[in-house]
């Protein structure tokens, strides 16, 4: 078991290292040029829908909960270790982005193909650049049946189960249908969705956890000082350099963090090299608001709501549903419940999208996608039978696999972020 966690374990490490190594290769733009880079994010309006797609993969059962474990198995100090790996990440996210542009291919039907399977065989080049590409590509296939699709069906029934009695099975049929209406429209079809589902299931989620959280702002400096004081308590591991890398918060904010903003993962740059951006910058920039909007609003919006009721201590569903119920009375299971569906739908959908789109890259032609959708659509109803628990160990270890072969090539091809950042006027070069 230790050595199948193991990529688990190290994850922290990889993208705080990397994270870094791009903060002073491109000189901590964002920080240094904050005017420059707000001005940038949204100066191009035609790459809502590639945004909102992303989004959809990006806000999903790791915003609740995903924070809800993280708190469970690592404390209330996992939530800082959550805000510190979105800082450092948000910047890998921005290049893989960038790279996910550059690197596009056209489509026969005017579209673009994109990710990281191009830019590693295209940009990395030879043999190793086809070998990472083919990694990736396969992993991407098999978790889009895990991450994308049990995990999120897992929790969309249980979350189901919560207001409606109805059998699991039902709910799966359910949700395979509407995934089948939404994937086999193709990109235009899904982000169609996309755009209208994630402003509206997270706005009311943001509304709603605002509203409790004002209720309880007088317990937030004890919550604060929990969190704070919790993720450098570093005696139960044994103290020192062995007890900072063996930190349950350290590990499970991590973790639980790269999970739900997905920074360096490799998934967002499927989508937006779907976009109509011109410049690559410009469209990564919008990584950025990615991994903020994921982490730092949403992921801790609930961490608050959980920490202010102070109640299950189970973590899970059930931990979030009865903190919301605590405060929202018989509403609360209701607004988490169709939260959490919300955000497994979106997600679902999503993942369905990146796993054709790594299925494409093996296999050619057209049947071969509609064979991967139609089982994919099918494995929902599957899906609902089984639960997301088991799923849990799985998808750390495949985001863990996923996140360094993709950084392998971000890392490596960091000269060309750079280049494509200096077109902004960032580093002392005048913007095209």
């Amino acid at each position: 078991m230790k050595i199948l966690t193991f990529p688990a374990a190290i994850l922290p490490a990889v993208i705080t290292l990397c994270g870094v190594f791009y903060l002073v290769k491109l000189r901590f733009f964002f920080f240094a040029h904050p005017v420059i880079t707000a001005k940038a994010m949204f100066s191009d309006k035609s790459s809502f829908r590639a945004l909102s797609l992303s989004l959809a993969g990006t806000l999903g059962v790791g915003n609740i909960v995903g924070v809800s474990m993280a708190i469970r198995l690592g404390g209330a100090g996992a939530v800082f270790w959550m805000w510190a790996s979105a800082l450092v990440a948000a910047v890998l996210k921005y290049a893989e982005i960038v790279l996910a542009v550059k690197y596009r291919r056209k489509n026969k039907d005017g579209g673009y193909c994109g990710g990281p399977m191009y830019y590693m065989k295209d940009g990395i080049n030879g043999a190793i650049g086809g070998i990472l590409a083919a990694i990736f590509a396969l992993l991407g296939v098999i978790m889009s049946f895990i991450l994308g699709n049990l995990v999120q069906t897992g929790a969309a029934v249980s979350a189901a189960a919560h207001i409606v009695n109805v059998p699991a099975v039902c709910i799966g049929a359910a949700l395979s249908l509407l995934c089948a209406v939404s994937l086999f429209g193709g990109y235009r079809a899904v982000s169609r969705v996309t755009s209208v589902v994630v402003p509206i299931m997270s706005g009311a989620y943001i509304v709603v956890s605002i509203k409790i959280i004002v209720s309880g702002a007088g317990e937030l400096p004890a919550v604060f000082e929990k969190i704070f004081s919790s993720a450098f308590d570093f005696s139960a591991a044994g103290g020192g350099v062995i007890g900072f890398l063996s930190s349950a918060a350290i590990r499970h904010g991590v973790a639980k963090g790269a999970y739900s903003h997905e920074a360096g993962g490799g998934t967002a740059p499927i989508s937006h090299a779907q976009s109509n951006a011109k410049s690559p910058a410009r469209q990564g920039l919008l990584g950025l608001f990615e991994v903020f909007f994921d982490t730092v609003i949403i992921c801790t919006l609930t961490a608050l709501v959980i920490l202010l009721y102070g109640g299950d201590a189970n973590g899970g569903m059930d931990a979030v549903s009865a903190a919301f119920t605590h405060f929202c009375g018989g509403a609360g299971k209701y607004i988490v419940s169709i939260s959490i569906i919300s955000f497994a739908f979106s997600t679902l959908i999503c993942w369905g999208y990146y796993g054709r789109a790594c299925l494409d890259y093996l296999f050619r032609g057209k049947r071969a996608g509609i064979v991967y959708l139609a089982a994919y659509c099918a494995f929902t109803v599957a899906a609902s039978l089984v639960g997301e628990t088991r799923a849990w160990l799985m998808t750390d270890i495949g985001v863990s696999v996923m996140t360094a072969v993709n950084l392998i090539a971000v890392v490596a091809l960091w000269r060309d972020v750079r280049a494509e950042t200096e077109l902004l006027g960032i580093g002392g070069k005048k913007r095209e």
